[in-house]
């Protein structure tokens, strides 16, 4: 999933830049998958909440049923802004991370 692999990269971005290079690599993966899969649910609550009941139904259909590309298709026709979602979303958990971090 594009999308989703955006968020697994920052996410490891934002791994290196909080210095948890030092974790194991299992416990660096299992960070990760926690954090994308954080930051993902994140994106469709804010997407869904701009989609028409018909549309967020069939999202929601689509993304239980790992059909990713077509999941994306329909956030991006429908969503107009969707990647600023996205790079928000990303902003405000990587400021959440550094707050709870200090």
């Amino acid at each position: 999933m594009a999308r989703k692999e955006q968020i697994i990269i920052q996410c490891k971005d934002l791994i290196e830049e909080l210095s948890l290079e030092y974790l194991s690599l299992s416990k660096q993966e299992e960070l990760l998958i926690k954090m994308s899969e954080i930051v993902y649910i994140r994106v469709l609550e804010r997407v869904l909440e701009r989609l028409t009941e018909e549309d967020a139904i069939k999202l929601s259909r689509l993304t239980k049923e790992e059909r990713a590309k077509e999941a994306n298709e329909l956030m991006s026709e429908r969503v107009f802004d969707f990647d600023k979602i996205l790079r928000r979303e990303l902003l405000d958990f990587e400021q959440e991370i550094i707050q709870a971090v200090r």
